[in-house]
């Protein structure tokens, strides 16, 4: 698709109480997604691999032997009050409680070994609430003496909202469940049960906004729980991260009742398995601002209150955006994906007026850049930017441009560097990582369209991979050294992997754990295990649920038996997601008998199939 792209320059000063800025904003008139927008041909794909761009580097070989958790991001938040920065540290279990004027440490409150904290929100009484991802509880941490208390939540809790009006605390779970505690002990005094894969809660004006992950879609609620009518953004999918959009104090048109949300764009273009296929060097500058090609982009949503867009940018170098932080005039995505590559920056700052200018394809940013790799940023009481880096673990004040730091605040000298784990959160050189698909382990919910292969809906990691080889859906990949060379270096543009790193990153993604469960075999019919065993089990058994077989199920391709450890997280289903739900699975248009007989079954039956396989 050609289009013309319009671009008229102007300045846009800023002044505040400790800078002065000047950025231009360009105004964008119709798409630049690809190389292709600029009028041209698109050149033919290339015949033989070489690099798309900057390639990383990931320094000596190192491997832990118990794997980092996948990143999650959002694992900071501030009390501008106090003066205090509270970070959540997923890869050591543990809790920061920083003073920021005095650049000290506080306490470090030590948390139940593969916890995982993850998201971070304090109240008005001085505590961090802290949701930990893997145990499914909250850590209420004391800021004044570092005591700490926890408290179950839900299986999977993702994000977490204090309402200082109620004095509640909100808590999404990937369950589906939204759930209301007093900010004190005690079990939750609500809950709302809404579509599964919930990620972030966020308080707009008098209601409730959610996030869902993998389909990236906003759910607005009123201030009751009541759930309003799904809001979907655009074409995304994966929602890293939503917070509240603070007003701009130079604007006349922000409320307090909007939230920003940072997500991941798909190309809605078929993708090429040659060389090449997954990215690319070529761009083109629009006022300062490189598009490189890609088939995932990130970008940057102001959403109202009833969820509602009000405007987008789009960022197509900032790999894996796990984290957006705002102080009313600025927005900073953090991007992980870039922590490896020299000169790549992981820090990029939108102007809040650029986001009131509708959907944008192209805008200047400011970048900035940190030693060690960003995972979380927010704002503190004098305006300064904190970044928070994962390995090594410190926070990072940056300068008043927001382009490097100028102090830095070691939180721990315990490394957990691991090579396996650099390269599957890596942009590999054409503006993608593995991670931007498969993000934290597990799948973005899509299905691609390949050219000559068709569609191949994202497999999930967790649990899955370790001897399952061939790998792929049609098993073409015979084992992990030959889908790095296949997709890692050639489709994804990334650098030639040795051995050794093929077998450090092949640790890492073989001691994945797999999800938890998303409902006890407690609660699941006797007679679905059983029918399960009789239909199913031929080709889902052992521990890892598949008998690594290729066969045709009805779906006309000869296809590899997928795992089913963790299934009931990761609709839709089948190779090319014809099922929305698992009970879909088992209508005819997804293979019908050649894929188990079940036409003696009554719907109860399937029902009961359903709800044991929800339990693997």
């Amino acid at each position: 698709m050609a289009t013309q792209t319009w671009t008229f320059g102007r300045s846009w000063a800023r002044a505040s109480r400790t800078r002065h800025l000047l950025l231009g904003i360009p105004l964008v008139i119709a798409a630049c997604s690809s190389a292709r927008d600029n009028g041209t041909t698109a050149p033919a794909p290339p015949q033989a691999f070489a690099p798309t761009g900057p390639q990383p580097d990931f320094g000596p070989l190192v491997e832990q032997a118990e794997s980092p958790p996948p990143i999650s991001g959002g694992t900071l938040a501030i009390d501008r009050k106090q003066g205090l920065a509270v970070a959540a540290d997923s890869d050591r279990d543990r809790v920061y409680v920083v003073d920021l004027p005095s650049r000290t440490v506080r306490h470090v409150v030590a948390l139940a070994h593969r916890s995982e904290p993850g998201r971070v929100t304090i109240d008005a009484s001085g505590r961090a609430h802290v949701l930990l991802r893997n145990t499914g509880e909250v850590a209420t941490i004391d800021l004044a003496t570092g005591s700490v208390t926890t408290r179950s939540a839900c299986t999977a809790p993702r994000g977490i909202a204090f309402d200082a009006k109620k004095d509640v605390l909100y808590v999404a779970c990937a369950t589906g469940d939204l759930l209301t505690f007093a900010t004190g002990s005690g079990n939750a005094l609500r809950r709302s049960t809404m579509a599964r894969d919930l990620r972030d809660v966020v308080l707009v004006g008098d209601g409730i906004l959610t996030t869902r992950f993998r389909s990236a879609e906003v759910i607005p609620m009123k201030a009751d729980g009541t759930p309003m009518a799904v809001r979907s953004l655009g074409n995304s999918n994966l929602a890293w991260r939503a917070i509240a959009a603070e007003p701009d104090p130079e604007s006349s048109e922000q409320t307090d009742e909007e939230t920003a949300v940072v997500t991941q764009d798909p190309s809605p273009e078929p993708v090429r398995p040659e060389p090449g296929g997954y990215g690319g060097s070529s761009a083109f500058g629009i006022v300062g601002c490189t598009t490189s090609v890609g088939i995932v982009s990130t970008r940057l949503w102001l959403v109202g209150k009833e969820g509602g867009t009000k405007g987008s940018v789009r960022l197509p170098s900032a790999v894996l955006p796990v984290d957006v932080a705002t102080n009313g005039r600025e927005y900073v995505v953090i991007a992980a994906g870039n922590a490896y590559t020299k000169g790549l920056a992981q820090l990029f700052v939108v102007h809040a007026a650029q986001l009131r200018m509708g959907a944008q394809e192209c805008v200047s940013t400011i970048e900035g850049d940190v030693p060690g790799q960003a995972v979380a940023a927010a704002f503190d009481d004098k305006d300064e930017l904190v970044v928070q880096t994962r390995e090594p673990a410190a926070l990072h004040i940056m300068s008043e441009d927001r382009r490097r730091p100028w102090k830095t605040i070691v939180l721990s000298t315990d490394t957990r560097a691991d090579t396996g784990h650099a390269i599957f959160h890596s942009n590999a050189g054409g503006n993608i990582a593995c991670a931007s698909c498969h993000a934290e382990g597990t799948d973005d919910g899509h299905t691609w369209n390949f050219v000559d292969m068709g569609p191949r809906r994202t497999p999930s990691l967790l649990g899955t991979t370790k001897g399952t080889e061939p790998f792929h859906w049609a098993g073409d990949m015979k084992d992990l050294s030959t889908l790095v060379d296949h997709v890692f270096v050639e489709r994804m543009g990334g650098p030639k992997i040795d051995k050794e790193h093929v077998g450090t990153l092949g640790h890492y993604l073989f001691t994945l754990p797999p999800p938890p469960k998303l409902r006890s075999e407690a609660d699941a019919p006797a007679q679905g295990k059983e029918l399960f065993g009789q239909r199913c089990a031929s080709c889902h058994s052992g521990s890892r649920l598949t008998n690594n077989q290729s066969v045709d199920v009805g779906t006309g391709e000869v296809l590899q038996v997928p795992s089913l450890v963790g299934i009931g997280w990761r609709a839709p289903f089948m190779h090319n997601g014809c099922a929305s739900t698992l009970f879909d699975r088992f209508d005819p248009k997804c293979g019908g008998a050649k894929h188990g007989d079940i036409a003696d079954l009554t719907k109860d039956q399937i029902a009961d199939i359903v709800a044991f396989v929800e339990t693997l």
